[in-house]
């Protein structure tokens, strides 16, 4: 399974332009944000949380980061692009194992990591990260040309108590045409909010804790 970019697909990362929402177009802006509680200190939980995000071996359901080779395993930057890949190799894994060990051969890759860059994909710039007064450490990143939805996520880790920290995690969106709104409200905006709680999860785990209190359906994971 591929988990760095080839130098073709670091290019056009580079090239792809910025998909701020326009309040001017038909489809609608929208604000998806919730809050997970985990029973770990905020410095710690962010430090565990850059680990997972990070760690080449991560993945979460069946997404993967993907980076340019020269970027994995170190720590994001502002600036930096990156790509949210939907694993076809893994979905076969779940069903077909025999379908998932033909697709991890070199020349099969190829071909299913033109599918998953061309359709399979999301793109984003991170645009801040913060560790501000009171504990607070804040994570933006906005989405890229090649992305069904144009805004951008944020996540905000803050001190919830004794030991506990709140994460707040603030998607706002505008799906690009009217394909994307479709699928994306009927699918995509689950399997997003899945992935938000897994990596919080794992994050949680990495810490020596756990996810106490979530506003995320556990059927969306």
């Amino acid at each position: 399974m591929e988990r760095t970019m080839t130098d073709e697909g670091a290019r056009r990362l580079r090239g792809r332009a910025p998909l701020p929402v326009d309040p001017q177009k038909p489809i609608a802006v929208k604000r998806d944000v919730h809050e997970l509680v985990v029973d770990v200190e905020a410095a710690r939980f962010a430090a565990a949380f850059r680990d997972v995000v990070t760690d080449p071996e991560s993945t979460f359901g069946l997404i993967r980061v993907k980076r340019p080779a020269e970027r994995m395993g170190r720590d994001f930057a502002v600036g930096e692009r990156f790509q949210g890949c939907f694993s076809l190799e893994l979905a076969a894994g779940r069903r077909l194992p025999w379908l998932a060990r033909l697709l991890a051969k070199r020349g099969p890759q190829k071909l299913v990591t033109w599918i998953e860059d061309q359709m399979l994909s999301n793109y984003a710039e991170v645009v801040s990260i913060e560790a501000r007064p009171g504990d607070v450490h804040v994570l933006v990143y906005r989405y890229l040309e090649g992305t069904p939805i144009a805004g951008s996520s944020e996540f905000v880790i803050e001190p919830a108590g004794p030991g506990r920290c709140r994460v707040r995690q603030i998607f706002e969106y505008q799906e690009v045409n009217a394909l994307a709104l479709g699928t994306f409200q009927s699918i995509g905006l689950k399997w997003h909010d899945g992935v938000v709680k897994m990596e919080i999860e794992k994050a949680a785990a990495r810490a020596g804790g756990r996810v106490i209190e979530d506003t995320i359906p556990e059927s969306y994971r």
